[in-house]
């Protein structure tokens, strides 16, 4: 996540904890869902609107400049508000009023509240056939990268657009990189399968980063239940992960187990050493060859291996993005959704 973008996350974080009323539409009958505890709509309060989002981004990041002695607060206001209105377009929020169903979620799993959210085209509700769906495995750590309405509207939107739900899970508060379990993303399929709207024989998982390792934690726990896969930037294997990033390796060595045997907390979090395991189901990597967050060779090791155990797969490498696929985006996303469309559709 590049720094322009984790600004504007960072600004949209209280939006994902602060639920309000909502009243469901009957088509998804979430409301008989009994492991969803509360929902409202992605698209209320100050997203309700195109001019009171970029109002509410404004007032914040002016309350923050403040906070930092900034003296040219007008200068620095103006250069933000460019960025944002290149990022986030008015046509692309409006369509995206217009076309989505997106809702926030707190869902219940092992007696914890876990925050989501659940994308669906509106069309596809209008036809019998059923919606095909993506579970979406975010990148980054606690509230780092977490699902504000910036990152949905930036990641997710555009890929729902083409015609498929997508659900998504913040993590559990204590979760361990799922080196204990991942029951808050094996949940998912409960509420996809609680839905008559959604296909729940054929889902898509799509990792991003960290994403990439639950990704293939929710392969090898779910296999059967997985049509197709794909990952941007994964992570694969965590000594490599751990080398490269001092913070990492911190929180690594605080999961359970770890200081009685560290090697075994490695393999647990390093896809890239169990492959035989993992569903059989196509798949997409994708990184860029100087990504500094997740170094590329996550994506070669993996690739190896696949090859070793007579996997298909596509791989993509870019030449240049970085970690955010900087001026690769859009040709990510195409693949992305030729991926889907060929596998899940």
């Amino acid at each position: 996540m590049n720094v322009g973008f984790l600004t504007l996350a960072l600004l949209f974080s209280t939006a994902v904890i602060s639920f309000k009323g909502y009243t469901a539409q009957p088509a998804l009958y979430l409301q008989n869902i009994k492991s969803i505890k509360h929902q409202y709509s992605c698209f209320s309060a100050e997203f309700s609107s195109y001019d009171s989002w970029l109002e509410f981004v404004r007032s914040r990041k002016e309350a923050q400049l403040k906070r930092q002695g900034v003296e040219n607060i007008a200068e620095e206001i103006k250069n933000f508000e460019t960025y944002f209105t290149t990022t986030f377009q008015r046509a692309s929020f409006d369509s995206a009023k217009e076309n989505l169903d997106c809702r926030f979620l707190t869902y219940v799993v092992d007696g914890q509240e876990i925050h989501g959210v659940l994308i669906v085209p509106k069309n596809s509700l209008k036809q019998e056939q059923k919606i095909p769906v993506i579970i979406y495995n975010r990148g980054g750590t606690r509230n780092l990268g977490s699902l504000v309405f910036g990152h949905v509207a930036y990641e997710l939107f555009p890929i729902a657009q083409q015609g498929f739900a997508i659900i998504a899970s913040n993590y559990r508060k204590d979760e361990q990189y799922g080196a204990d379990n991942i029951n808050e993303i094996t949940a998912l399929f409960s509420i996809i399968e609680s839905i008559p709207a959604l296909r729940s024989d054929k889902v898509g998982v799509y990792g991003v980063s960290r994403g990439g390792l639950t990704t293939w934690q929710l392969a090898k726990e779910r296999p059967q239940k997985i049509a197709a896969i794909a990952t941007v930037n994964g992570v694969t294997d965590s000594r490599l992960w751990a080398g490269n990033r001092a913070g990492i390796q911190n929180n690594i060595s605080l999961i359970d187990g770890y200081k009685d045997n560290p090697d075994e907390v490695f393999n647990r979090l390093s896809p890239v050493k169990w492959v035989e395991q993992i569903s059989t189901a196509p798949i997409l990597l994708m990184h860029s060859r100087d990504d500094k967050t997740v170094n590329v060779m996550h994506s070669m090791k993996f690739s190896e291996q696949l090859i070793n155990n007579n996997r298909f797969f596509r791989m993509r490498i870019f030449e240049d993005g970085d970690h955010d696929l900087v001026g690769r985006k859009d040709e990510a996303r195409e693949e992305l959704i030729q991926w889907f469309s060929r596998y899940i559709k």
